[in-house]
């Protein structure tokens, strides 16, 4: 018998799902239960960054910031404006 962590959680889906799932699973190279795992996760707690990704944020409610690169097209309304750093000149 596997050693397993977690709890068995059992329902009747259409066979049609079933296969989705597992086709899906497979090409993520993932086992059934992983990828129904990760569905639950996902629709539970949100999506999360990309795998190696680090979330560099303060808070999940920081409001994004641009370079002052960034032409002024790609600003964002909400984002806040640039401040050169004290001491250089514009």
């Amino acid at each position: 018998m596997a050693n397993r962590k977690g709890v068995f959680i059992g329902a009747y889906v259409p066979n049609e799902l079933k296969e989705s799932l597992r086709r899906r699973a497979a090409l993520e190279h993932r086992t059934l239960s992983q990828e129904i795992t990760r569905i639950l996760v996902e629709a539970v707690h949100g999506k999360g960054l990309p795998a190696g990704s680090v979330d560099r944020r303060n808070s999940p409610e920081s409001i994004p910031r641009r370079r002052a690169t960034d032409p002024p097209e790609r600003r964002r309304a909400e984002d806040l404006p640039y401040i050169p750093p004290s001491g250089s000149k514009k």
